[in-house]
């Protein structure tokens, strides 16, 4: 009789752990809910900061930028679309921060470059490098913006 009891004892207690495992589980909307939350905030601080022509400020929104895609890789996604989601998001959200970076060096060389032929030379490459970063930083956004459309359209469609 005693082993009996242990027996139920035992079971009841994986099966509770089992129940509470499952609970704690995120579901599709709360991903989501989470998901958006980070992007959402990673595209305000685009928008706020966006036309800065500061290299600090610049170089500054790269860090934040690379800060959204580390929360977005941190994120624990069991979805399998939202994870692909997730994947494609970090790296353009890495993007766009490379090519912040890359802009604000170009900004302070520029502005650090003398009032000489060679400083001339160096203007010249550091806005031939913010053109090509710029245009890098847009597609990255483009491509983050089709990501956002698409995480909201999948998001809405699970409520």
């Amino acid at each position: 009789m005693y082993f009996f009891r242990k027996q139920i004892a035992i079971l009841l207690i994986v099966v509770a752990c089992c129940t509470l495992t499952i609970s704690c589980s995120d579901s599709r909307a709360v991903q989501c809910t989470k998901f958006t939350k980070i992007v959402t905030k990673g595209n305000a601080l685009i928008d706020m900061k966006k036309d800065s022509n500061d290299a600090a400020t610049t170089e500054n929104l790269a860090k934040d930028l690379n800060q959204t895609a580390k929360q977005l890789e941190d994120l624990r996604i069991t979805d399998t679309t939202l994870k692909e989601i997730q994947g494609r998001s970090v790296e353009s959200f890495r993007d766009m921060g490379q090519a912040l970076d890359d802009i604000g060096k170009s900004l302070e060389r520029g502005n650090l470059a003398s009032t000489s032929i060679e400083g001339r030379v160096q203007i010249q490459t550091a806005r031939a490098d913010i053109i090509r970063a710029g245009q890098q930083a847009n597609q990255a956004a483009e491509n983050q913006d089709a990501l956002t459309d698409q995480l909201i359209n999948y998001c809405k469609s699970s409520s």
